[in-house]
């Protein structure tokens, strides 16, 4: 295996790719029409869901011309190592530090060579087919931009005759889509990145960056054979603990759809926001929840700038940590 080095301008990341000496035999070269995807991978000290979330990708993806991108975002605990030594296909970039989702994201799509690109959080788990499936959808029409998995349970995964009633669902066309997705690298080259603005460490990046296509005229599909099992940012919860988390993910999440979204497509929100509070009453996230709503009041003044602004496209930018107390 060679490993080459590459220092970034940004002091803050170091590069790692690692390219394997492959031996012809055994090895299934992928077809000619097959375009390379390039699927982006994002560790923070969570070896075990990572290397889970890898491996079924590679037990479940029948699809040959794909690589995995691994963004490491300074993570203390070996993972890093480990999954390197364990995955010696990983192309890997290690930040010398957290530098947030949002950015690592970023820099995934930044450096990705295929045409396709395809998000993949590390604590989810892939279902048989998935990436065919999904890129079937994406190409059927040039103005579908984004393709999104149809979660399920593992209960659900485990029988066949259930996912198999979920499978022929059809496809519904959303303005958002979390956890697993694939695109186009032209599109961003057109609209540009996650905003690490405003969107960072974490949650709304994906909302934000759909809505803005969305409004240039593109879909947003949620393909019914395109599964995952997602452990419910399970890596979040436990870095940021319960409270913070629920905080952050209702105020970014909120935040988009005020920077972004028209009067009639927010209406459309208002019944499944009014469902969120409801739920959460009589419990603890009741008062976080809230506590959101009015962190994005009180930035009137800045959403009522970028919905003037008319977001279009956003550069690849530094971090901006949006701090919880």
């Amino acid at each position: 295996m060679k490993v080459y080095l590459a220092e970034m301008a940004n002091d803050q990341v170091k590069t790692v790719i690692s390219i394997p000496v492959m031996k012809k035999q055994g090895v299934v070269m992928p077809k000619k029409d097959e375009k390379l995807v390039s699927i982006i991978l994002i560790n923070w000290n969570s070896y075990e869901l990572t290397k889970n979330c890898i491996e079924k990708i590679k037990e479940n993806t029948s699809y040959k011309n794909y690589e995995i991108y691994m963004i490491d975002n300074g993570s203390a605990d070996g993972s890093i190592e480990r999954l390197g030594k364990e995955f010696p296909f990983l192309k890997i970039t290690r930040n010398k530090k957290n530098m947030g989702f949002t950015y690592a994201i970023n820099q995934g799509y930044r450096d990705a060579k295929g045409p396709y690109l395809c998000h993949v959080n590390s604590d989810a788990v892939v279902l048989n087919g998935w990436l065919e499936e999904a890129l079937k959808v994406l190409e059927s029409s040039p103005y579908t931009a984004v393709v999104g998995a149809t979660e399920v349970s593992q209960e659900q995964a485990d029988k066949k005759e259930e996912l198999e009633k979920i499978r022929q669902k059809p496809n519904i066309e959303k303005l958002t889509l979390p956890v697993s997705f694939v695109t186009r690298k032209e599109l961003i080259e057109k609209f540009g990145y996650y905003d690490a603005e405003y969107f960072s460490p974490a949650y709304g990046e994906e909302a934000d960056w759909n809505f803005r296509l969305h409004n240039a005229g593109y879909r947003i599909v949620k393909a019914s054979r395109f599964n995952v099992v997602h452990a419910g940012s399970a890596i979040s919860r436990k870095n940021l603990g319960d409270s913070k988390y629920t905080v952050l993910i209702n105020y970014h999440r909120l935040r988009s759809m005020l920077f972004n979204l028209s009067i009639p497509d927010l209406i459309r929100f208002v019944p499944g926001l009014g469902l969120i509070i409801v739920n959460s009453l009589f419990t603890p996230s009741f008062f976080h929840i809230m506590k959101a709503y009015w962190l994005n009041l009180k930035d009137w003044k800045l959403i009522m700038q970028q919905r003037r602004a008319k977001r279009r496209y956003i550069p690849f930018k530094e971090p901006r940590f949006t701090v919880v107390e």
